[in-house]
Parts: structure tokens; C-alpha cells; sequence
């Protein structure tokens, strides 16, 4: 299985939350503050835009749900992130599983 880079996961976040970084996170762990911070202001001021992004990108439920439940220690902004760059890592992991071996050209069909 292949190492998925900080760089292609951090475009995947930038791409679906439409987000305008000054600078790109060097690690997963700065990506993680980064949205965490942007999950907490969807969550306080953007719910119902913030839930259908979830939804477009296939989070499961149940984790959804735990993370606005009291089972957990974290505060629900962190917990969200963790399962959206969790996400995101499955997403590019396949992608990478799936990518043609050669490139193909139109006229190869």
C-alpha cells in the first residue's frame, strides 16, 4: 500500500471546503489544526452547508454521529476533522489503486 502524500491530501481538503491556505501544511498534523479550526467555524456558523459537504464526501454517519455525541474526550471540531482527513485518505488511496497503469489516448479505443 502507498504512502499517501501531505501535499495530495491537503489539495483534496482545499478542493472540497474551497479554501484559500496562505500557506500549505508541511505535516498531517498542522492539515489536522488547519480543519479543525475551519469544521469549528462551519459548525457554529454554517451547519447545513457543512453537513451537505460531509454527505458529499461519503463520511459515514455513525462517525458523525459520535462526534457530536459526549462519548469522546476531543471537542467536536477535532473529532470531524480526524474523520474528513480519514476520509480523504481512503478517497486518494483508491484513486491511486485504480489509476491506469499506462496512460491511455483517445484514440486507444
Amino acid at each position: 500500500m502507498k504512502e499517501i502524500h501531505i501535499n495530495q491530501l491537503t489539495e483534496q481538503v482545499v478542493n472540497d471546503f474551497a479554501l484559500d491556505l496562505p500557506q500549505a501544511p508541511q505535516s498531517e498534523e498542522e492539515l489536522l489544526d488547519v480543519l479543525a479550526d475551519v469544521v469549528a467555524y462551519m459548525v457554529e456558523k454554517r451547519l447545513e452547508y457543512f453537513m451537505q459537504i460531509l454527505y458529499c464526501m461519503d463520511v459515514d454517519e455513525d462517525v458523525m454521529r459520535h462526534a457530536f455525541s459526549d462519548d469522546h474526550d476531543e471537542p467536536v471540531n477535532v473529532v470531524l476533522a480526524r474523520a474528513i482527513l480519514e476520509r480523504e485518505k481512503k478517497k486518494a488511496q483508491t484513486r491511486m489503486e485504480y489509476r491506469p497503469k499506462v496512460a491511455r489516448d483517445w484514440f486507444d479505443f
